[in-house]
C-alpha cells in the first residue's frame, strides 16, 4: 500500500481520538466533587417524576443532562462510572456532524483531521468526559452546531436551498446544545442570528422555526426558574472585571488544546488575507465564527461587570465555535500542505504529556474521606462529625448534595458520622479525639481561627486543623491529651 500525506493525516487524527478516549475511560473512577454530587442528589432513582421536575424548577441549568441521568438511573444504572460513561454520546455527535459536512463538501480531509485532533486533546475533552456533569456534552454538541453552521454557510455560498435534511441535522444538534446550559442557549442564539444575517433574510423562515423549536424547552424552563423564589445558588461567583478577561483568554487557549501549531497556522492564514489579498469567500466562515465569539465574550464581559457570572467551565459553551474556527483555518486549503499532520503530532504529544503527568486524575472528596478513615484507624473510638449546612442553611439542594457526598464516601470507607448545626457544641472528646470533617472548602489559605469562626461550633479541648485537597478536617482532642 502506497503511503501518502492523506493517509498519514487520517491515521494521526484517528490515533489522537483513540488515545483521548482511552485516557478518559481510564479516568471514569476518579474522585467525585460537589457538582457531581449535586447531579446525583437531583436524580435519585427512587424519587418520582413530579419530584424531579420540582427540582428542575429551582435549578439554574436547563434539564437535558439531568433528564438523561434520571432516565438511566430509573433503568437501574446507578454506578457512577457507568453514568459518567454516558458522555460517550457526545462523540458520535461530533463524528456525525463531521461526516455530514464532508459529504456536503463543507469540510475537507485536513480540516476534519485538525478538528478531531484538537477535540480529543483539548482539556475540555480530557477533563470533562469523566465528570457527571453536562460540560462534555456541551463541548461536543457545540462542535456539532458550529460544523453544521459551516454546512449551511457553504450551501448559502453555493446558492443552494436550505432543505429539510441540513435543517433537521442543525435543529437536532442545536436542541441538544441549547438545552444543556444557559451559556449554550445564548451561544446558540448568536449562531442562529449570524446565519440569518449572512443569509440576508432570503428563505430563513423554516430555519428560524427549526431554531426556535430547538430552544423552546430551555426557554420555558428558564421562565419557570426565574419565577422561583428559591435561593440564589450562583452568588458564590466572584470573578472580577479584569479577571473575567483572563478567564476567557485561558478558556480560548484551553478549547484549542493549547495547540501552538493550530493557533499559529490560523494567525498565518488570517495574515494572508491582507498579504495575498485572499478572496473574502476563502475565510468568510471562520471569520463569521470569530465574530460570534467576539459577541459572546463581549456581552459576558459587560454582564459580568454588572453581576459576576463567569467561571471557566461555563465558557465551555464557546469551545465548539473555537475549535471549528481553528480547524477551518489551520486545516484549510490556504494553510501549508503539512499543517494537519503538524497539528495532529502536537496533539498526540500533548496527550502523552497529560497521561505521563496524570494531569486529569482528580481525587475529589475521596482524599478527605481517606484521611478521616486513616485517623479512625489510629484511634477507633473517635467520633466523626460534620456540618453539611455550612454556608447553605437556606439552600436545600446544596445541603442535600453535600450530605449525599459525605454519605457516599463515608460508606465506601467504612465509617459513619453525626451531623452538627451551626451554634452546636461538639461533645467533649474522650480517650480518642473527635474528628470533624468538612468538604468543598475553597479557600486554600483559610487559617484555623478564621475557619473556626466561620463554622460557629463550640469546642471543649484543643482543636487542630488538617487539610486534604479541598477537605478541611478538625481534630478535637481533650485538654489532657
Amino acid at each position: 500500500m502506497k503511503w501518502s500525506i492523506e493517509r498519514t493525516e487520517w491515521l494521526l487524527a484517528v490515533l489522537a481520538l483513540g488515545l483521548g478516549l482511552l485516557t478518559v475511560i481510564g479516568l471514569l473512577g476518579r474522585g467525585l466533587w460537589l457538582d457531581e454530587f449535586w447531579t446525583l442528589a437531583s436524580t435519585r432513582p427512587e424519587q418520582s417524576w413530579g419530584q424531579f421536575w420540582m427540582i428542575m424548577a429551582n435549578e439554574v441549568h436547563p434539564p437535558l443532562h439531568y433528564l438523561l441521568i434520571q432516565i438511566f438511573e430509573k433503568l437501574g444504572v446507578t454506578d457512577v462510572g457507568a453514568l459518567r460513561a454516558l458522555n460517550i454520546l457526545g462523540v458520535p455527535l461530533v463524528l456525525g456532524a463531521a461526516w455530514y459536512a464532508y459529504r456536503q463538501k463543507a469540510l475537507d480531509r485536513g480540516q476534519i483531521c485538525v478538528l478531531l485532533a484538537l477535540y480529543a486533546s483539548s482539556p475540555m475533552f480530557l477533563s470533562t468526559f469523566p465528570d457527571l456533569r453536562a460540560y462534555f456534552l456541551v463541548f461536543s454538541s457545540g462542535i456539532a452546531v458550529a460544523v453544521l453552521a459551516r454546512v449551511l454557510l457553504q450551501m448559502e455560498l453555493r446558492e443552494q436551498l436550505w432543505e429539510w435534511q441540513p435543517l433537521l441535522f442543525w435543529g437536532l444538534s442545536l436542541a441538544i446544545f441549547v438545552n444543556l446550559h444557559y451559556f449554550s442557549t445564548f451561544m446558540g442564539w448568536l449562531m442562529t442570528l449570524a446565519l440569518i444575517l449572512v443569509k440576508r433574510g432570503r428563505g430563513v423562515v423554516p430555519f428560524l422555526c427549526v431554531s426556535a423549536a430547538a430552544a423552546v424547552p430551555a426557554v420555558l424552563l428558564f421562565i419557570i426558574q426565574s419565577l422561583s423564589s428559591g435561593p440564589d445558588i450562583i452568588d458564590w461567583i466572584q470573578t472580577g472585571r479584569i479577571d473575567a478577561i483572563f478567564v476567557m483568554i485561558d478558556e480560548i487557549w484551553s478549547a484549542g488544546a493549547m495547540n501552538l501549531v493550530a493557533f499559529g497556522l490560523s494567525v498565518y492564514v488570517l495574515l494572508l488575507l491582507q498579504e495575498r489579498r485572499l478572496s473574502w469567500k476563502d475565510v468568510r466562515d471562520p471569520l463569521v465564527l470569530i465574530a460570534v465569539l467576539i459577541g459572546f465574550f463581549g456581552f459576558l464581559v459587560l454582564a459580568n461587570a454588572v453581576r459576576p457570572l463567569i467561571i471557566d467551565r461555563y465558557l465551555i459553551a464557546a469551545g465548539g465555535c473555537i475549535i471549528t474556527a481553528l480547524a477551518l483555518l489551520a486545516g484549510g486549503p490556504q494553510a501549508p500542505r503539512w499543517s494537519a499532520i503538524a497539528v495532529c503530532v502536537f496533539a498526540l504529544l500533548s496527550q502523552g504529556r497529560a497521561i505521563y503527568k496524570d494531569t486529569y486524575d482528580k481525587t475529589g472528596w475521596r482524599a478527605g474521606a481517606q484521611t478521616v478513615a486513616g485517623l479512625l484507624e489510629d484511634c477507633q473510638s473517635s467520633r466523626i462529625f460534620t456540618e453539611p449546612t455550612r454556608k447553605s442553611e437556606a439552600d436545600y439542594m446544596m445541603t442535600h448534595a453535600v450530605r449525599y457526598g459525605l454519605e457516599y464516601y463515608a460508606s465506601r470507607n467504612g465509617f459513619s458520622f453525626e451531623e452538627l448545626q451551626k451554634g452546636d457544641t461538639v461533645p467533649a472528646p474522650g480517650k480518642c479525639p473527635n474528628i470533624i470533617w468538612f468538604e468543598h472548602v475553597l479557600d486554600a489559605d483559610a487559617g484555623r481561627e478564621d475557619f473556626l469562626a466561620e463554622i460557629e461550633l463550640e469546642f471543649t479541648g484543643r482543636v487542630e486543623m488538617l487539610r486534604a485537597e479541598r477537605s478541611m478536617i478538625l481534630i478535637n482532642r481533650g485538654a489532657e491529651s
